[in-house]
């Protein structure tokens, strides 16, 4: 099974889902926290107040807003997220003091994909793993999101499924940003799965482009590392890999091998499409090297 469930600050996803509907007052706070977190978290709330431009009720009604009682409390979550944004940092230091050579680095680094692996197996439902091949299988068009250290993921899967696929399969994230990519998400319905993959640190864009799939109607599988991913909530299926490194904020490999398997998986129910791609190797065997 995954790790024990562990309370994640959700202070930048509540800002992101407010925000379209906040007043200039509340928008000019929220601009203010999101770029000066850590100054927003050191002042008083007079002091945000000043900063922002608004006023003591202004601000207290902005934390009601995104679901806090109180400012000390928004303040209090504002200091847990800077906290869990420094962990990466913090345990580097501690990871890379702790080693003593580069191989014993490198050795440790490829136990924890292994720890990684086995225990995204042991976490793997059945009833959940078949309803991911089924949606690919029947989805009529496939849209893959996915940032930083997710996309190389999202490319392969990209490529992958487009093999064995009779959907249209596009990364919408793939070049652009996020406005080419709502472009191609904007003709998402009923019919069409999205694909969405995030480990820690979570992209913000790709939760609010997995939201938007979902409210046109698409079907979103996500690709993460726990329960408590920001994802999860917007998602139909969700998927888990850890994504743990001892020197690295986050390793990907656990969901690549994810991404390998469901691409696998959903060739083993198109005998047809390997006989397309049967046919497509040998056009290309010129190009190989052996």
């Amino acid at each position: 099974m995954v790790q024990a469930l562990k309370p994640s600050t959700d202070l930048a996803n509540r800002i992101a889902r407010a925000y379209p509907t906040l007043s200039n007052g509340h928008r000019r706070i929220a601009d203010f926290v999101l770029q000066h977190p850590l100054e927003a978290a050191t002042v008083s709330i007079d002091g945000l107040a000043d900063k922002s431009e608004a006023s003591n009720a202004t601000v207290t009604r902005f934390v009601r807003v995104l679901g806090f009682a109180s400012f000390s409390e928004f303040r209090a979550a504002l200091a847990a997220a800077l906290q869990l944004a420094m962990r990466p940092v913090d345990e580097f230091a501690d990871a890379r003091a702790a080693t003593a050579s580069t191989v014993s680095t490198f050795v440790a680094a490829l136990k924890t994909q292994r720890a990684n692996l086995d225990e995204a197996i042991s976490a793997l439902d059945t009833a959940t793993v078949e309803d991911a091949i089924a949606a690919i299988l029947a989805a009529r068009r496939i849209f893959i999101v996915a940032s930083g250290a997710s996309h190389p993921i999202a490319s392969f899967i990209e490529d992958g499924l487009a093999l064995y696929c009779e959907a249209d399969v596009v990364f919408a994230t793939a070049r652009g940003g996020p406005e080419r990519a709502y472009r191609h998400l904007n003709s998402a319905a009923a019919g069409d799965l999205v694909i969405a993959i995030s480990v820690p640190r979570y992209s913000r864009t790709t939760v609010q482009l997995a939201a938007y799939s979902r409210e046109k109607g698409a079907r979103v599988l996500c690709l993460t590392d726990l329960p408590t991913s920001p994802l999860v909530p917007v998602a139909d299926l969700s998927l888990f890999a850890p994504a743990r490194n001892p020197l690295l904020p986050n390793s990907p490999g656990a969901i690549f091998a994810l991404a390998d398997a469901l691409i696998t998986a959903v060739a083993r129910e198109r005998p047809d499409a390997v006989e397309a791609l049967k046919d497509l190797s040998r056009s290309l065997l010129w190009t190989f090297q052996h």
